[in-house]
């Protein structure tokens, strides 16, 4: 997918998520908005880097198998988006109740995530 679509599809989840969702009574879907968000995200930082084409999209941050080194930075980005994505067995398809802690938790991993994909965007 190109870099365009794939910020793009971030963006509007993140709007929906702000415009829509309460971070208590929404939880799941909070997260999972972050967790396919982010992945978005990563696959901005990854196609602009060069460290993948826009025809390979990471589903989450380790399937597919990036099978290849990647700079420290982009790393820690991926790492970031795992500590998002482990969130979801225990929230999203896991019966665990609301954790506030969490929740925040996500939406900061989420904003770091965006953060290093939006300066490549933006030079």
């Amino acid at each position: 997918m190109r870099i365009a679509d794939h910020w793009s599809k971030a963006q509007r989840l993140e709007a929906t998520r702000l415009a829509k969702l309460s971070k208590h009574d929404d939880f799941e879907i909070v997260i999972w908005s972050c967790i396919h968000g982010g992945a978005h995200l990563a696959n901005v930082a990854l196609h602009k880097l060069g460290v993948t084409e826009e025809a390979f999209d990471l589903i989450h941050s380790n399937i597919p198998e990036l099978n290849r080194h990647v700079p420290p930075e982009v790393a820690d980005m991926l790492a970031t988006l795992k500590s998002i994505e482990d969130l979801g067995p225990r929230f999203v398809r896991g019966i665990e109740p609301v954790d506030a802690k969490a929740v925040e938790s996500c939406l900061m991993a989420y904003r770091k995530v965006k953060a290093f994909a939006e300066k490549l965007v933006n030079g």
